[in-house]
This record gives structure tokens, C-alpha cells and sequence, in this order.
């Protein structure tokens, strides 16, 4: 999951103070239930309720965006007054840093650094490795070698038939083609005999048989160039191919409008995806994708040795580059982000059952099963003996009751089998603890008793435990989501007791050596609007940084109130 964090920019007539209790009252219509403004205004900053004495080891983090915490303005005031430790959603994420051609910039890195370190807050890094916010152009085009054999579209039709229809291959066009507009198909096509084929765009319900796009294929590959004019509005273009017996193939197939643009989605066939080709069901030819048979089976391409070397440089790069920006100050990190898969929570992610290989770059695909060693042992070494890192596997859902906590056991055993090998070290599991509070009292009873376990389970691990990314939404009796504008003093109270219940089975169960800390994710509520929750009351301030009940609920928690 993309998790962005949001802050919005507030007047100085509304915020002239660096102690975020000098604000404007939050108000409301409160029953005696709730809690007044001038209560919550009366509570410290946030860190000054943790028992350094009793959890000595215990760190409150906070996460903000980097731009805004770089310009020391209000963010940082609240960063600063409230917590001991920041974290910045995306600031140190692969695709933030490095370029699409691989160059690497670390100025904003740097830059929160040094804001961060200046005031007496430590910084926690995130993330080493994820799948996500990757350079996905970049990296595939390191492992892809231009003389590799190309993916072709191929068709093998048994024998010829009396009509052109009765052996058909369909492509859809997403975008519609307009009535007279002229349009252009382009293709490379060979056959293993010559072919004239024939080409109707086909309308809703209408085909058009003139004029149409038809062309010759020859036993050698011909580049197709063929325009024509649509009479009508039309979805898909049919190739008419019932008299033809064989072996035929097609690649880079392109229809272009006047402006130029494709709009066929998917050919080039290079990631093995026919998206929007078919046949009809009763067809029995074979259609599938293949080499370029001029190429043969074996030929070009890298071998899946050079490929885990070329990637393993790509990511020394990034992680080294990382490091030395830090310069030491950065001790702790997400070393690998969300690896488990949600489908197969035993499993690790993988590209097609768990996300699109075109939007992320899986480098468990690419380096296998250990790549985490690899994270692991390029970031202790990138680091030197001088800074002992801890380093943390970070995931979601591990406290879901949906799935009875199979994805924790299964993080549990991945970092075991990632540890076996007797050299690599795992420092902590992160829990990203994305909750959301119900309204209806079973559903909330089966959460919290989900969260209770979850902790017991990760207690019993000996690792560090950290909950990295909290916040918190809420849910109406119907289950369903609640927008920040509709959230009624009711809510507000159980989501305050909810987050009290939160920290003081952290605090409970997780021994005080393994505590490593609560970081809250996203202090404020979420913006309409937002790419993470959007528009849900998530934080322990409004957007106007105005302490909410949850706020309370958080600090009672840490005070053991």
C-alpha cells in the first residue's frame, strides 16, 4: 500500500506557538460523555507522558512529511514538542531518491537529517526494500538485454476454412474510435505461408466491412502501416483468418488516432500479457505468447545470475548512497516493507497474484526467496561497525482478526527462515497497525482480541516490537466507513478508549527489553482529497493541529490513567 502522509499548512493568525496546546478550541456540541477542549488543552505534549524510568527503552515516534518538517514551521514545532523520534512517509523511499535514469539526489534526506538531528529528535528510516515506489523503468530496463528474444503474439490454426470468419482473433479498444476520424494500424506480422488478411473493425452492434485495414503477411517479418477512415462509433478491431492454416505471429501492434496515441493497451507482449486480446470460446486454435521464432528459445537475454548481480549493484547503490547521506544518525530502519503476501500470507508477494509488475518492482521476483539477507547484509555493511543498526521487517494486517493473525505467524516464520543461515540478523518485526475502531461491539471485540494476540505472538519472537505506522479510522454500526466531518462525540470517546487500549497492552505485554516504541503515522486527520484515508478522522489533531479525544486517549495510555 502507497501510504502517504499528509499535513496541511495552516495561518500564522491560527498558529503562533510552538507548543501545540496554544490553538484554538475544538468545537463541538458534547454530551456529558465527552471530554471539554479546556480538558484536552490541559495535557502536556504527548512525550512527556512516557515513564523513561519504567520503559527506559520505549521511543514515541511521529511521522511527518519532509518538505513541510524542513521548513520548521509548524510541523516541526509539533514534531518537536510531542515526540522523541520522526519518521517521513517518503522522503526515504527508493523512488524519491533515485531518478529515472538511476542518478540519485539526497538533498531533502540530508536536509530532514540534519532539521531532525538539530532538534534533539532521532530519526527512524523508511524503507530500504519495498516493492512499491520503485523506479520501475529503470530497474527492469538493468535486466533487460537488447539482443534477448522478443515476446511475440502467435496463432496456430490447424486447418483452412470455406470464410474469413470462421477462424476470428478479436483486440478491444479501450477508447472507443470516433465516426469519421481516420485511424492507423501498425504491426509487425509473419506467417508460415503468405496471407492476405482481412481486418473489420467491429461497432456496438455493427461491424465495418469497408474500407478496412487489410494487409499481406509473408514468411518474413513486413512492418503493417494501413489507415482508414471509422464510419461509425467502434470498439474492436476482428482479424479475419478462417481460410488460413499455420503458424502465424504479431508484434508491436499499435492503432493510433489522429493524435497519435495507442489505443490498444496491451502489444507488445513483453511482460507475457494479452490484456484485451481474445478469441471466441468456440474457436480452437492455439493462441498464446512466445519468442520471436527467428531468435529461437535460447537465444539473447541475461542469465538469472547476471540479472540477481545487476540488481544486487542497483540496490548497493541506493542502500550505500542512503547511508552515507545519513551520515551515522540514522540507527534504526525498515530494512524490508509489506514482504507477505495478503493472498498467501506463508508466501511472499509476487508480481500477478499480489500486484501489477508494470506499477512495482518486486525484488523478490528477481533475487528470490533470500533477498532480505541481501537487504540485511548490504545495509550493515553500507553502515560500517561504527553504527550498529537495528533493523526491523516491516508489514500490515499482522493484527487483522479477519484472517486470525495468519499473516503474523507468517512474517513470524519468514524471519526465521531468513535467520537460519546462522549470519543473517533481524533485529524487530514492525506492526503497522492501520486500525479501524467499530462501532459494532462484536466486530471491536473480535480487533482488539486479534491486536491482544498479535502481541503475545511477536512478545514471544525475543525481537524488538514496534508499532510503526498507527492511526486509526472508525467504522458506524453498519460497518461503514465514517468521513471526519460525520464523526459524532460518541465515536470520538470509543476511538480515545480504543487507542488507551492500544498503548496499554503494548506497554503490557511486550517485555520492556523488547520495546522499542508506538510511532504515530499521521498525527492529523486525513484531508479530503489525501492518497492515504482520505478524508477519514485518522490523527490525534484535526487538520488544524486542535487536539482531538483521541489525543487523550493516547496520553492515558502512556500514563497508565
Amino acid at each position: 500500500m502507497n501510504k502517504s502522509i499528509f499535513y496541511i499548512a495552516v495561518s500564522a493568525m491560527l498558529l503562533t506557538g510552538c507548543a501545540d496546546d496554544n490553538v484554538p478550541g475544538f468545537n463541538v456540541d458534547e454530551p456529558a460523555s465527552a471530554m471539554s477542549q479546556d480538558s484536552l488543552n490541559a495535557y502536556a505534549p504527548l512525550k512527556d507522558y512516557v515513564d523513561t524510568v519504567k520503559y527506559p527503552n520505549f521511543i514515541l515516534g511521529g511521522g511527518t512529511s519532509a518538505v513541510p518538517f524542513n521548513q520548521e514551521g509548524q510541523v516541526f514545532a509539533l514534531a518537536k514538542s510531542n515526540f522523541n523520534e520522526v519518521v517521513t512517509g517518503n522522503a526515504f523511499k527508493y523512488a524519491s531518491v533515485v531518478k529515472s535514469d538511476g542518478t540519485m539526489d539526497f538533498g531533502t534526506v540530508q536536509d530532514f537529517v540534519k532539521k531532525a538531528t538539530q532538534a534533539g529528535l532521532s530519526i527512524y528510516g523508511h524503507t530500504l526494500c519495498w516493492h512499491s515506489q520503485q523506479q520501475v523503468g529503470y530497474l527492469t530496463g538493468l535486466i533487460t538485454d537488447p539482443n534477448a528474444a522478443k515476446h511475440v503474439l502467435h496463432l496456430n490454426i490447424p486447418e483452412a476454412k470455406a470464410n474469413p470468419w470462421d477462424w476470428e482473433l478479436y483486440v478491444d479498444v479501450p477508447k472507443h474510435m470516433e465516426a469519421g476520424k481516420t485511424y492507423t494500424l501498425k504491426m509487425r506480422v509473419k506467417a508460415s505461408q503468405n496471407y492476405h488478411v482481412t481486418v473489420w473493425p467491429q461497432g456496438e452492434t455493427e461491424t465495418q466491412y469497408w474500407p478496412t485495414p487489410e494487409f499481406d503477411a509473408t514468411t518474413e517479418w513486413t512492418n503493417v502501416n494501413k489507415s482508414f477512415e471509422a464510419k461509425q462509433e467502434l470498439k474492436q478491431i476482428r482479424f479475419e483468418l478462417g481460410t488460413f492454416s499455420g503458424d502465424l505471429w504479431m508484434d508491436d501492434v499499435q492503432l493510433l488516432d489522429p493524435d497519435g496515441n495507442n489505443l490498444i493497451a496491451e502489444g507488445s507482449f513483453e511482460d507475457g500479457n494479452m490484456d484485451g486480446w481474445s478469441k471466441p470460446s468456440w474457436h480452437s486454435y492455439t493462441l498464446n505468447i512466445v519468442n520471436d521464432p527467428d531468435q529461437g528459445a535460447e537465444s539473447g537475454g541475461m542469465s538469472d545470475e547476471v540479472k540477481k548481480d545487476t540488481l544486487t549493484w542497483a540496490l548497493n547503490n541506493f542502500i550505500s548512497g542512503m547511508m552515507k547521506a545519513c551520515d551515522g544518525k540514522v540507527k534504526a530502519w525498515d530494512a524490508v516493507n509489506e514482504p507477505m503476501s495478503d493472498a498467501v500470507p506463508t508466501e511472499l508477494k509476487t508480481a500477478g497474484r499480489d500486484g501489477s509488475a508494470k506499477e512495482n518492482f518486486y525484488w523478490q521476483d528477481h533475487l528470490g526467496k533470500d533477498y532480505a539477507r541481501t537487504v540485511i547484509r548490504l545495509a550493515r555493511k553500507a553502515a560500517g561497525d561504527s553504527v550498529q543498526l537495528k533493523l526491523f521487517i516491516n508489514d500490515y494486517n499482522l493484527e487483522a482478526a479477519y484472517n486470525h493473525n495468519a499473516k503474523c505467524q507468517g512474517l513470524i516464520d519468514m524471519i526465521k527462515y531468513w535467520e537460519s543461515d546462522g549470519v543473517t540478523k533481524i533485529d524487530g518485526i514492525g506492526s503497522q497497525m492501520h486500525v479501524t475502531c467499530s462501532m459494532d461491539p462484536v466486530v471491536q471485540k473480535a480487533n482488539e482480541d486479534a491486536y491482544v494476540n498479535m502481541l503475545k505472538m511477536l512478545a514471544a519472537t525475543g525481537k524488538l516490537v514496534r508499532l510503526s505506522e498507527l492511526d486509526m479510522g472508525v467504522q458506524d454500526e453498519n460497518h461503514n466507513t465514517v468521513n471526519t466531518a460525520d464523526v459524532t462525540p460518541e465515536m470520538q470517546k470509543r476511538m480515545a478508549e480504543y487507542y488507551k487500549f492500544i498503548v496499554e497492552k503494548y506497554l503490557e505485554i511486550i517485555p520492556v527489553a523488547q520495546q522499542y516504541g508506538i510511532c504515530v503515522w499521521a498525527p492529523t486527520d486525513s484531508p479530503k482529497g489525501s492518497g492515504w484515508r482520505a478524508d477519514e478522522p485518522i490523527g490525534l489533531w484535526t487538520v488544524n493541529y486542535v487536539r482531538k479525544p483521541a489525543y487523550a486517549g493516547f496520553a492515558d495510555g502512556l500514563r497508565g490513567k
